[in-house]
């Protein structure tokens, strides 16, 4: 049985990576901001007081992974279902969701208070307390509660596919925050926690901004207990998934910082992971892009035709990633300066997982809004499960070095996984389509 979707769902390989490219540009200047904004404070800091910077900074946002994507994922995933042309019933998730933020942001900042110094021994050695005091813990955390209720308002513009400004505020955050950090340059400043604010500030201004566009609609629609139920019951699954993934994506410092390994090491670490923001931007450009389109697509055959249409791009972007490694060593010495010699190891290995990943986008956003979540939360548990067994291990014999590799590999191990599952999930679905078209047809 033929499959014909309406106008308004076709789109071409040309035309996806149009959008893709719309978003892309737009936040691939954001990142060369924010990157270079990251250059700036780590040759100001050298190794080890960026090693010490970026480990708050991973509080931040491992706080923000914790307490906004997952909600704001289900969110875009519900809203995209329920607005159509001339036709927006949307309103009652987002107030619903409004009320969550705020209860998720009274927590964060109580939890923050209370976890401030078990938080700070176990990330630091007392060598570090005169340059880390408890109250750097809390700012983190407020960095984090920021970038989580900034994310609401992100999530309505996602969902409305007005990318334009999904875009341009992360533009915008990206350039206050250089603008604070050259600021702080001007006057010459060492202070680790004086960095930490202008992460902070940034989306929390953005945050003010970008609320303040959104619809009054939003605040006024009438919500129940019964749009909370089914919200709760695909977020569940979301919600535990990217818990999994937040985690995994910053296991790697929280055993960096448990083992003690030097913090000049760490802040070498931590520069790589700052390089291999364009890839990872990338892939969050994906998912942004494709995961509202992915959701309002009606049928396996759609989303099949889906996924398949997008294996070129995705490898085209894969190979523009990939391609950059023979030049990685000229990069990072050009970027962070000779202090941060031996950072390129680090970089060609982690920027390897995220190329893995960037390929197997497309069949995880299908896999999303097919509400098969139990899927992805599941094999992101195993992911974590993975990651920590090995780096358990891995960070006392072999340091940094063997946590980079641990990261790509269960990274990239678990996207291809994703990818199959997708695939053969998909073409089950296909298979009973088509019968049930042929016995209607008989």
């Amino acid at each position: 049985m033929e499959h014909t979707l309406p106008p308004s769902q076709k789109y071409g390989s040309l035309s996806w990576v149009q959008v893709i490219v719309s978003v892309l540009g737009p936040r691939l200047i954001a990142s060369g901001v924010a990157f270079l904004g990251n250059v700036l404070v780590g040759r100001q800091l050298e190794p080890a007081g960026y090693g010490r910077f970026y480990m708050l900074f991973t509080v931040m946002t491992l706080v923000a992974g914790l307490t906004g994507p997952a909600i704001d994922t289900s969110l875009v995933r519900f809203a995209a279902r329920h607005i159509r042309p001339g036709r927006d019933t949307s309103a009652p998730y987002f107030k619903f969701v409004f009320y969550v933020k705020c209860a998720i942001l009274l927590i964060t900042l109580g939890a923050g208070a209370l976890a401030m110094r078990p938080l700070r021994g176990f990330l630091f050695s007392e060598n570090d307390f005169p340059f880390v005091p408890p109250y750097a813990i809390v700012l983190a955390f407020l960095g984090g509660a920021a970038v989580s209720m900034w994310g609401f308002a992100q999530s309505y513009f996602q969902a409305h596919q007005r990318f334009t400004k999904y875009a341009g505020f992360e533009f915008c955050s990206s350039t206050l925050r250089f603008g604070l950090v050259c600021s702080l340059l001007a006057f010459h400043s060492h202070n680790v926690l004086l960095y930490l604010g202008a992460y902070v500030t940034a989306p929390l201004v953005m945050g003010i901004i970008s609320w303040s566009g959104l619809p009054r609609k939003l605040f006024t629609a009438r919500t129940d207990f019964e749009v909370g139920r089914e919200f709760f019951r695909f977020a569940r699954w979301v919600l535990l998934g990217t818990v999994f993934m937040t985690i995994s994506q910053r296991l790697d410092f929280l055993l960096l910082g448990y083992f003690d390994v030097p913090k000049d090491i760490v802040g070498r670490y931590g520069a790589a992971v700052s390089l291999v923001l364009a890839g990872e931007l990338v892939l969050l450009t994906f998912h942004s892009v494709l995961l509202p389109k992915a959701s309002q697509l009606k049928g396996p055959s759609a989303l099949q035709h889906f996924v398949r249409q997008l294996r070129i791009p995705s490898l085209l972007f894969c190979l523009a990633l990939a391609s950059v490694i023979p030049f990685s060593g000229l990069m990072c010495r050009i970027a962070f300066g000779a202090s941060y010699d031996g950072m390129e190891s680090y970089f060609n290995i982690l920027l390897l997982g995220v190329t893995t990943a960037v390929f197997c986008a497309p069949a995880v956003s299908a896999l999303y809004s097919l509400g098969r979540a139990p899927i992805v939360a599941i094999l992101q548990g195993v992911r974590l499960a993975c990651a920590l067994g090995i780096g358990l291990w891995v960070v006392p014999r072999y340091g940094a070095l063997g946590m980079a590799c641990t990261v790509a590999a269960v990274r990239g191990g678990m996207s291809l996984i994703l990818y199959a599952a997708a695939n053969q999930h998909l073409r089950r679905l296909v298979l009973l389509e088509q019968g049930e078209g042929q016995q209607t047809a008989a």
